[in-house]
Parts: C-alpha cells; sequence; structure tokens
C-alpha cells in the first residue's frame, strides 16, 4: 500500500514531490512451531568485535521465547550469538569461545513487547558495550549474565526465526513476523539507527552486510530470499524450510520520488556533502551559478526555508534542523533535486 501525498512547488517548471509512506507489503511470517529460514553458509556473518542487527517485529505471543535471529549451537561449542524476546524483554546472547556455559547475555531492564505490538529492534555489540534499541531509543538494559567480550565464530548457519538446541533439534520458534532485516559490521549510533529504521536501504550502504527486505517473494516450500545488500550479494541469500509464509508488514517505511518534468538539462546537476551531516552542508554545483535559488523542504513537502547562492559552491548551517530526512531544489529544477539526512 502506497500513500502519496502530493504536492507542487511554486515555480515556471511543472515539478511534482511525491512523499510516500510505504507499509512494505511483505514480511515472512512465522507460526510458532515449524516455519524458518537459513543462510548455511554464513561465514561472512561471523563478526566478532563490532556487530549491529536490526529488524521490525511483529509477535502474536510474547510469553517464552521468540527468536530473531541467531548463530549458535550449544551441541558442538558453537554459539556465537542469538538475538531474541524472551517474556516481553530484548535479550541478546552471546559467548567468546562457542561453549554455552560460558555465554553472556544483556536484557532490557523492563517488558518492552506486547503481544501484536510493531517495534522496530536494534542492537549494538562491542567488546566493551551492548546497547537495545526500540524504535530507534536506547532502552535501559542489564548485563545479566557473563563479561563484556568478542563474539565467538561459528560454523552454525544463521537462523532466521529460530533456535538450534543441545540435542540439535529446534525451539524457540518465532511466532510472528520480522521485517527489513539488517546486519552491519559496525556499531550504528543512536542517532543512524534512528534516522534509518523508516528508509528503504539501497544496499550499497557502508559496512552493510546483510539485508533482507523480504518483498516480491511468494508462499512455498524452501524459496530463495534474497540478500539485497550489494557488497555480499547472493553469497548470503537465505532458503526457507518446507512451508514458507509472506504476510502483510506492520514496518512502515517512507521514501520519496521525483518526478521529473519538462527540464531535463545535464549541466543542471549539485552534489551535497557530508551526508548525513550533524552541522554544516556542503553544496557544489558542476557549473557557476549566478543568484541563483536553493530551497529546503522537509520530507512532508513542507518549503523551511530559500538560500541566494552564487558561485560553484556554497555552505549551509543545518545545526538546527531536527533530525530526519531533507531535500535540497535549485530554483524548481527537478533533475536539481538531493536528498540529505540530518543526524
Amino acid at each position: 500500500m502506497i500513500m502519496k501525498i502530493k504536492f507542487i512547488l511554486p515555480s515556471l517548471l511543472a515539478l511534482c514531490f511525491y512523499a510516500n509512506t510505504i507499509a512494505q507489503s511483505n514480511a515472512i511470517a512465522f507460526n510458532g512451531t515449524i516455519e524458518y529460514a537459513q543462510i548455511v553458509n554464513a561465514e561472512l556473518l561471523n563478526i566478532s568485535n563490532e556487530l549491529t542487527v536490526e529488524a521490525w517485529v511483529q509477535l502474536n505471543k510474547v510469553d517464552g521465547n521468540n527468536f530473531i535471529v541467531g548463530k549458535q549451537w550449544c551441541g558442538n561449542s558453537q554459539f556465537a550469538y542469538a538475538f531474541s524476546i524472551a517474556d516481553g524483554k530484548v535479550r541478546w546472547v552471546w559467548n567468546s569461545d562457542g561453549n554455552c556455559n560460558n555465554s553472556s547475555y544483556v536484557e532490557t531492564a523492563n517488558v518492552v513487547f506486547n503481544a501484536s505490538e510493531c517495534h522496530h529492534l536494534a542492537v549494538t555489540h562491542t567488546t566493551t558495550s551492548v546497547k537495545i534499541y526500540v524504535d530507534g531509543i536506547e532502552v535501559s538494559s542489564n548485563l545479566v549474565q557473563g563479561n563484556y567480550s568478542y563474539i565467538a565464530s561459528s560454523t552454525e548457519p544463521f537462523r532466521i526465526g529460530i533456535y538450534k538446541g543441545l540435542s540439535g533439534s529446534f525451539a524457540y520458534f518465532m511466532n510472528g513476523k520480522i521485517d527489513e532485516l539488517k546486519v552491519w559490521n559496525t556499531v550504528r549510533t543512536q542517532q543512524q539507527i534512528y534516522n534509518y529504521k523508516n528508509l528503504v536501504l539501497n544496499g550499497n550502504e557502508p559496512n552493510l552486510v546483510a539485508y533482507f527486505d523480504f518483498e516480491g517473494l511468494s508462499n512455498g516450500a524452501f524459496v530463495t530470499i534474497p540478500n539485497k545488500a550489494l557488497s555480499t550479494g547472493s553469497l548470503l541469500n537465505a532458503e526457507t524450510s518446507s512451508n514458507a509464509q509472506f504476510q502483510s508488514s506492520c514496518a512502515v517505511l517512507t521514501n520519496l520520488e521525483v518526478n521529473e518534468t519538462d527540464n531535463n538539462d545535464p549541466e543542471n546537476k549539485l552534489t551535497i556533502q557530508p551526508n548525513p551531516t550533524f552541522s554544516e552542508l556542503h553544496v557544489v554545483f558542476n557549473k557557476s551559478s549566478s543568484n541563483e535559488t536553493l530551497q529546503l523542504y522537509s520530507i512532508n513537502g513542507q518549503k523551511l526555508k530559500e538560500f541566494q547562492v552564487t558561485g560553484f559552491k556554497t555552505t549551509l548551517d543545518v545545526t538546527n534542523l531536527d533530525k530526519g530526512v531533507y531535500f535540497l531544489n535549485l530554483r524548481g529544477n527537478p533533475s536539481n533535486t538531493s536528498k540529505f539526512i540530518k543526524e
């Protein structure tokens, strides 16, 4: 479902922006009994020092342990890490030597999940800290067991929605839905987690190792789920169990489309950097501008400010902008529209 809010910029040119609120059509759904997915050859997901895992999650029930993802098995000292929701608390478990007797785990101090709720969850792991985020905000958590450390490597598959028990049988099946699953080999900041939780990724973001949006897939047996992180691609494609289900997702994502009309002059280009930015935004033109107007818009289409620019470049102070997504447009020309993120 795509709800489009159309607004027209005041300009001699016909330029239309569409601010889209996209409820992703597909999430992978689990019935709590037999369904799961996995990446069998998951060596690239042995990330020992700095790791971030994110996903949108909706649960049908919160009692017991609902596993989101894990790369683990206690039976052969192959426990690396696991991300789950235990009785409404978000939990991150890891091991430094693969032996489950030496596992460590951090858990949210309070229940943060109730049945049928939809939340974006994220965990960041370093050798000295673990942080848990709910809807982009860090929540209070406790080191319940063990010590902060690096994460052991494991030869086990990366599994989605399931836990492999000591005997080798599966348990703690997810009863709910997972969408927009992302794995990064870096620690994402709170600002990055908050700003990107509602954005569809391009797949080329730095340090993105695995990305699953579950779009365009049909129910069936042993369905291939494409990994859309460009750096790893099909090397980390996942496969479902024998009864894959894809249902309507609760994840709400915002994008922007630019409908270009009338002017496609290839000389009229602008670039912006750094992006994302905290304070200053440097705008560079590929030809000298003479008293041009640079317009700043919010993601909802509200014009916030205008700047008069001359020469090949200018610097904008965006310190006072709220965190989020914004757009710069040069004198109403659709080919001169650039998106940036304020952190």
